[in-house]
């Protein structure tokens, strides 16, 4: 199954938003909004969706289009002298839990 935790989808949200990525934001939107996976009765943050993980359901050009991003981050935010900041190891794991998504092959 294809799941991915909040932070993830929320911080793709942010991104894409600052580059004009409309529908794939709306469709991430949704994922949040109707995806939720079931969390055991014995999780001890149930109500917080910072613990979620979420079904995706993302064709593999949205994908592309997402690690694509995050790559482009993570190169942006080496020093000048290509040492990694703060901010490369998060797009590193944002990066990383993106690209263990597969997408969905469209059907004729």
């Amino acid at each position: 199954m294809n799941t991915i935790n909040y932070i993830s989808i929320s911080e793709a949200i942010t991104e894409l938003s600052k580059i004009g990525q409309k529908e794939i934001v709306i469709k991430l939107e949704n994922i949040l909004e109707n995806n939720e996976v079931e969390k055991s009765e014995m999780h001890n943050k149930k109500d917080d969706k910072t613990t979620s993980h979420y079904r995706v359901n993302l064709t593999e050009e949205d994908l592309n289009v997402i690690t694509d991003l995050f790559l482009d981050l993570e190169v942006e935010s080496l020093t000048e002298d290509g040492e990694a900041t703060w901010k490369t190891e998060r797009y590193v794991t944002l990066l990383n839990n993106w690209s263990n998504i597969s997408g969905e092959t469209a059907s004729l």
